[in-house]
């Protein structure tokens, strides 16, 4: 979709024990090693010589690795989840983009206006003069229809979603240049990107990815 670097693929601990609980520990190093190929590049090579070479094994260690990797790719070797959260990195950092050439966040009254319109506004055919009961609690609720409740797994379905939205909201801007720069050494901003991160937050860009993204490059020059 775009050329713009993707420095760091996020990784969600209960998807990833699910999926790869029957991995050997060399298996799984092979697995991760494509998964990070495919986010750096956006896809795998179709040949075993050089799928072996990106697993870093020979030709006879291949097969095995080959065998017991295979059913989690499609037949090009092209890792669905691995793609799905590319292309929403792409899409959430050309936006971001996109938004800086325009100034920063939109203004508030533009905002506020967004917000109305995607509110819901109540039951299609409601009387507009009657008033929407609102819906009991689970406690107000009979025990058979209580014990129909979602179980506690949706509810952590919900937060890690809620926690995966957070990532890409972007930090409150500050004040001033100088509370930004305060709020970035706090973070461990290198001081080489300093300038740049102030210009990113002052203009409502810089989310907690973009952060981290920034830290783990500082990290890896270092």
């Amino acid at each position: 979709m775009t050329n713009l670097p993707l420095p760091w693929m996020q990784i969600y601990v209960a998807d990833e024990f699910a999926d790869t609980s029957h991995l050997s520990p060399g298996e799984y190093g092979a697995h991760m090693r494509l998964r990070l190929h495919q986010w750096r590049h956006g896809e795998l090579p179709p040949d075993d010589e050089r799928l072996a070479r990106i697993v870093g094994v020979d030709r006879e260690q291949w097969p095995p690795i080959r065998d017991a990797l295979a059913p989690m790719f499609d037949w090009q070797w092209h890792h669905a989840k691995t793609a799905e959260l590319r292309r929403q990195s792409e899409m959430l950092r050309q936006a971001k983009v996109e938004n800086g050439k325009k100034g920063g966040r939109p203004p508030k009254s533009e905002e506020k206006l967004t917000e109305t319109e995607t509110k819901p506004m109540g039951k299609a055919n409601q009387n507009p003069n009657e008033s929407s009961s609102p819906s009991p609690s689970p406690s107000q609720l009979p025990p058979a229809s209580r014990s129909a409740l979602p179980a506690q797994g949706l509810a952590l379905d919900k937060r890690e979603d809620e926690d995966r939205g957070s990532m890409f909201r972007a930090f409150a801007v500050p004040s001033s240049a100088a509370k930004a720069r305060e709020f970035l050494d706090s973070k461990k901003v290198p001081q080489s990107r300093m300038d740049e991160c102030i210009r990113l937050m002052m203009g409502g860009n810089l989310s907690p990815y973009e952060l981290e993204g920034i830290l783990s490059e500082g990290k890896s020059v270092a």
